[in-house]
Order: C-alpha cells, then structure tokens, then sequence
C-alpha cells in the first residue's frame, strides 16, 4: 500500500476516535464514580473502533469494489 492512503487512514482514524471517543466518554455517566472496570471498558471500545476505522478506510476501495461485484447483475 502507499504510504500517503495509510496516513490519510491513521489520520482519519485517530479524528473519528477523538470526536466518537470523547462525546462517548463526556456523555457516559459511569465514569462519573471513577471506577476503574468502567474506565478500562471505555479504553477497549475506544481502542476497537480505532483499529476498525482504520483497517475500514484502508480496504474501503477494495470492499466497494467486491460488492459491486458480487451484487451485480449477470447478463
């Protein structure tokens, strides 16, 4: 891959999971107690809608190009 498309889909990643991350960490009153097993599941959905941004913007093209393929009409 490029190093350009992975960049654009680490930035991209990391500004979808600061905006989605903070608005569910300031609207999440759990962490209002300041327990640590709510903050460690709080991390863990963070750090997995990080991950799947990414690997979803890197193979954005290659997915769109499979469903259209196998959704297409046969002739």
């Amino acid at each position: 891959m490029k190093q350009k498309k992975i960049i654009s889909s680490f930035a991209i990643a990391m500004f979808s999971t600061i905006f989605v991350g903070g608005i569910f960490y300031l609207s999440d009153k759990r962490l209002s107690a300041f327990s640590q097993e709510d903050k460690m599941f709080s991390w863990g959905f963070v750090i997995f809608y990080f991950v799947a941004m990414c690997i979803g913007h890197l193979f954005m093209e290659d997915m769109t190009i499979f469903f259209k393929n196998l959704f297409a009409k046969k002739k």
